[in-house]
């Protein structure tokens, strides 16, 4: 494993943070157009088609802006409602036409921008008719008007542009889709360890509280009548709240159970159903037996993290008699973010009750690594 940085790690990405920079550093093939427009000896025609050109890189990176940012708009991402996309295509639409009174056909370079931006963010057949369209209007047009020169490069590029651009919105889609998938399952798989300790509370105390409660009736009745019976129902009546609280107890106490080999069977279980790959140690003889449950917790927690919120393709454990390191290819926390995580706090005291240390870090090849780190445990001599 690579050196790691325990301090410099950025916080994730929120939403939109970056969004303006996705889309304005496109806009240098602006420069196209803003130097057919510097060419016009017309100096009202030069201005008009320069702010004109401003106005149209302003619009669209606005657009992105607002589909990833706004309330409503970016939780949707990178699909949002088709009618807010095509009224920011039509208004980039309206902005490149007027730009074809003083630039004529160079105006249509700004096509590959509403290609682009209608091959991102809706789906593939309405991508390709705008793509179709746009590409037909850039060969069709300027042959239409003796004064104009032919644009079938540009058509070509605004097809490959915009196949470009589809390819990433493809990406963006279909791992935003993933991450759904994995919260979904982490959360499906708290509902039903919900339920199932519903059902053990139910089956363990629902007979025991019914019985208790009509003894509890006839002991009452009986009060007047056979005392000794009465006495008796009491002692029945305080055998049924021992049963159970000992059932309750011993349902609690298997909530708190936790196995290292469990753990590694539940932890590929887990990851290979978000579509993580699980790399895990064939075994745990290594570990002495003192630091299974310990290592089971860590295990659990770092696990669980991975699911839900690393983005991971691959989860790495590796266990020696003193360690055990958790390891993903994710995006993840930062260190200083999971440190304030009520979980990570939780794991620490653990770790740190059982004489070990909670580490967290970054390496410098992308991930996150979650560890505890015990003493090394000193062979035993053998006796003379």
């Amino acid at each position: 494993m690579g050196p790691v940085n325990e301090t410099s790690v950025g916080e994730p990405r929120a939403p939109g943070r970056w969004g303006f920079l996705f889309a304005a550093i496109w806009l240098v093939y602006l420069a196209y157009p803003v130097s057919s427009a510097l060419r016009l000896t017309d100096t009202a025609a030069k201005v008009f088609a320069l702010v004109l050109i401003g106005l149209f890189g302003v619009a669209y990176v606005g657009c992105f802006v607002a589909f990833r940012t706004i309330d409503g708009i970016r939780q949707q991402w990178p699909r949002p409602e088709p009618r807010i996309v095509y009224a920011g295509l039509a208004g980039l639409t309206v902005i490149m036409a007027a730009a074809t009174i003083p630039l004529g056909s160079d105006a249509f370079a700004l096509a590959i921008y509403i290609a682009a931006l209608a091959a991102i963010t809706l789906p593939t057949v309405q991508v390709w008719t705008i793509i179709a369209v746009l590409a037909a209007t850039v060969f069709a047009m300027p042959r239409l008007v003796e004064s104009e020169q032919p644009q079938d490069f540009l058509a070509f590029q605004l097809v490959v542009a915009a196949f470009a651009a589809w390819g990433i919105g493809q990406v963006i889609f279909r791992n935003m889709q993933l991450a759904a998938a994995r919260e979904q399952l982490a959360t499906m798989a708290v509902a039903e360890e919900r339920l199932r300790v519903g059902r053990d509370v139910h089956d363990i105390l629902g007979h025991s509280l019914t019985v208790i409660t009509v003894k509890t009736e006839l002991a009452r009745r009986l009060l007047d009548v056979d005392i000794d019976r009465a006495r008796a129902e009491l002692d029945d009546i305080e055998a049924l709240a021992r049963e159970g609280l000992a059932g309750v107890r011993d349902t609690v106490g298997r909530l708190r159970e936790v196995s290292l080999d469990g753990e590694l069977a539940n932890a590929r279980s887990a990851l290979t159903a978000a579509g993580i790959e699980a790399v895990l140690p064939d075994g745990v003889s290594a570990v002495p037996p003192a630091r299974r449950e310990v290592f089971g917790w860590t295990l659990r927690e770092a696990v669980t993290n991975v699911v839900r919120h690393s983005g991971a393709t691959r989860c790495e454990v590796r266990l020696t008699a003193a360690t055990i390191e958790i390891c993903d290819d994710g995006i993840g926390p930062s260190v200083d973010g999971a440190e304030r995580g009520n979980g990570i706090a939780g794991l620490r005291e653990r770790i740190g009750g059982a004489g070990g240390a909670l580490r967290l870090s970054r390496p410098e090849t992308g991930g996150f690594c979650l560890s505890a780190v015990f003493p090394e445990v000193a062979p035993e001599r053998g006796r003379r």
